[in-house]
């Protein structure tokens, strides 16, 4: 583990706010720079208080017996408890420092000094008793409850709403050795000049004053060298923010798609899933793991009706039968969930851990390692195994730059479960959280032929940041798109990235008069494999599976965020289920030349990937293959709480304690509830702890 964690991490006895928290189930992270401010100069140089007014914190009610107030929320109540173990989880998994297999989660111990949260109550009292309205919302028998975190610089008006708001902020605090505010990428300090960055934008951002952020400056940062970044084969070469007095970096335009399965694949609301990626998907009343073999469109009685034909992962000699699926709610990507414990408990524990392609199948068949199931054991290590390979597909073209040395460049790539193109938006594990990179160019390095192991990948492309702006009904920005503004075609970015924000914007600008653009801050960056967390997804078409029950009424708030935040990133899987004495296994990157060789025996030798989308011809498609998996008793038994589709996501039977941050990475988990949540929504009930 690397040096942030010894800087992080405190014993469970030395900070306050972690009292009520089951402290076998999470660990404290502590962070000992802040840049929060409790008092500040005002207009007329008079002081202020960086909090709600004095008239927004008196609790009198007017003479219709209404309340409408804000009140300081103490480190012991649910909902504060419910912020920090939410920035605990996103800031552990997000520099490396969970330890997937010691059965823990983590927590924030403490907001940053001189943050402070606040819950914004409006109630209405008759006759002594509270009057419950008739709705559901975040305020429980109450007319609103939100909360909002007080302590930027800013001042009091720059407040954040949520955690997945405050965590870029959180972010920079812990990582940035500079302290240089231009670097951090919340949507209070970034960016910087609303006016001169958009014509027509209308928000102002107060930045700190010289004081405040010589003060801010002077404060020792936390040094990230994540093991992560260490092992990286190519190092990112990405500029930070550009200041002031640089000029803004040029956008380059979205190559031309080479393929029909390419155009298709750049369109919104259509095919979720692709040929040869590793998924999730529902058998029975039980989840699998397989990989889509192809994918076909067919109107049968429902236009644009989409078929999946996939394959289920077992072990070698194990011939299982692929299953049709047409509905995308029968699926989820395999970043959107943490993998689960071996079924046989000996594999959770061995020294070195096991691989598919060198794993002891009679041992394990012989019960040597516990009792388990063989092929759900056998799934787990193949999607580990696919996880760490990479195969680059469609060579465009190659070139000999020096004897011995060959590059060539492709117009597409499998990396880890996921295939993508050029021109696809890729999500970042450098910048905010929730940075982007639109794939220009692949090319790979090579000595001797491609398949060498001295081999090198780059990715090229231009990185955005998603930012906020005010906007109300009726503004005109070109750079905000929404039922009523911004232009329907872009020539930097896909129509999908354009329609996901038009249909989150509408939300957001009439519940909140705010608005969200990607901004593009790096032209022509390079990443290597390691810096990529897998593809983008959009959240207005995914969340709604991830998030039955919660999509719309935060929709309707207007606070749908990236779809990311609910995500692993590649390679996440390597250190699951990792004994808590072994030390973190790198990024491993593995070379195949085909994605059937990823796969490996773990599929039937006479499985095809196909691209393409035309139906399959009758008799190439076997009626039976509709029921394949009922009935099968060789399934992956998840855990209920993995399932949204069929129940309420309550585990039976399972101990609350051994999944760790596995557990909060379950985000379809009613009991424990995601980064996505009403935050306020369970507070009035004792919380979650």
């Amino acid at each position: 583990m690397y040096q942030y964690r010894a800087s992080v991490a405190v014993s469970r006895h030395q900070r306050q706010g972690c009292r009520g928290l089951d402290m076998a189930r999470f660990k404290p992270i502590y962070i000992r720079r802040s840049d929060g401010r409790l008092e500040m100069i005002g207009k007329g140089k008079h002081r202020e208080r960086n909090e709600p007014t004095p008239e927004q914190l008196d609790t009198t009610a007017d003479k219709h017996g209404v309340s409408d107030f804000y009140r300081e929320v103490g480190p012991e109540d649910a909902k504060s408890m419910d912020w920090r173990r939410k920035l605990g989880g996103m800031l552990a998994r997000e520099l490396g420092v969970d330890e997937r297999g010691s059965d823990h989660s983590y927590v924030l111990v403490a907001f940053p000094e001189h943050y402070r949260l606040f819950e914004h109550v409006k109630k209405t009292v008759r006759d002594g008793k509270t009057e419950v309205k008739a709705k559901t919302h975040a305020g429980g028998g109450n007319d609103r409850q939100d909360a909002y975190l007080y302590g930027h610089p800013a001042g009091r008006r720059k407040r954040f709403r949520s955690p997945a708001d405050f965590f870029p902020h959180l972010l920079w605090l812990a990582t940035d050795e500079s302290g240089d505010v231009d670097n951090c990428g919340c949507k209070i300090c970034s960016p910087e000049d609303l006016e001169a960055a958009i014509p027509g934008a209308k928000a102002k951002v107060d930045r700190p004053s010289k004081q405040a952020s010589d003060s801010i400056r002077s404060i020792p940062a936390v040094s990230r060298q994540s093991s992560a970044q260490s092992m990286k084969s190519e190092p990112a070469t990405i500029a930070t923010r550009p200041t002031s007095t640089t000029l803004p970096p040029t956008p380059t335009a979205l190559p031309k798609p080479r393929n029909a399965d390419q155009q298709l694949d750049r369109r919104y609301y259509n095919f979720m899933y692709r040929a040869g990626e590793l998924v999730w998907f529902k058998r029975g009343q039980a989840w699998g793991l397989g990989t889509v073999l192809r994918r076909w469109l067919q109107n049968q009685g429902h236009p644009n009706q989409y078929h999946y034909l996939v394959q289920p992962l077992s072990y070698p000699g194990h011939n299982t039968s692929a299953s049709i699926k047409s509905s995308d709610a029968e699926f989820r990507p395999w970043l959107a969930w943490s993998v689960p414990k071996f079924t046989h408990d000996g594999l959770n524990h061995l020294p070195s851990p096991a691989h598919y392609n060198s794993a002891d199948w009679q041992g394990i068949a012989q019960k040597r390692y516990g009792h388990g199931e063989l092929e759900v054991d056998a799934s787990i290590l193949a999607a580990k195994a696919v996880d760490a390979t990479y195969t680059p597909f469609q060579a465009i073209k190659s070139s000999e730059p020096e004897p011995g040395t060959t590059e060539a460049s492709y117009n597409g790539i499998y990396l880890g479960a996921e295939q993508v193109w050029v021109g696809d938006p890729v999500r970042l594990q450098v910048g905010s959280g929730t940075d982007i990179m639109i794939i220009h160019t692949i090319i790979e390095r090579a000595r001797g032929t491609p398949a060498a192991s001295s081999s090198s990948l780059t990715l090229i492309g231009d990185i955005y940041r998603l930012t906020s702006v005010t906007h109300r009904p009726g503004d005109n920005n070109p750079h905000v798109y929404s039922s009523t503004s911004g232009q329907n075609d872009n020539p930097y970015l896909l129509p999908r990235l354009i329609e996901d924000l038009r249909d989150r914007n509408n939300h957001s600008i009439a519940a909140r008069g705010t608005a969200s653009y990607w901004k593009l801050t790096t032209a022509k960056a390079k990443v290597g494999l390691n810096d990529v967390k897998g593809r983008w997804y959009e959240a207005s078409l995914l969340l709604p599976i991830l998030q039955q029950g919660q999509y719309e009424a935060l929709s309707r708030k207007g606070d749908v965020q990236e779809a990311t935040l609910w995500m692993n990133a590649r390679g996440d899987c390597q250190n699951s289920n990792k004994p808590a004495d072994q030390p973190t296994r790198p990024v491993v990157n593995t070379r195949k030349a085909t994605r059937q060789e990823a796969f490996g025996r773990a599929i039937p030798s006479g499985a095809e990937i196909k691209f393409g989308v035309q139906p399959p011809l009758p008799d190439n498609v076997d009626p039976a293959l509709q029921a394949a998996g009922a009935g099968n008793d060789d399934i992956m038994q998840i855990d209920p709480r993995f399932d949204t589709a069929d129940d309420d996501g309550r585990a039976q039977g399972t101990d609350p304690a051994a999944s760790g941050l596995d557990e909060f990475m379950n985000l379809d988990a009613a009991d424990m509830p995601g980064f996505g949540q009403d935050y306020a929504s369970q507070a009035s009930q004792g919380g979650y702890f």
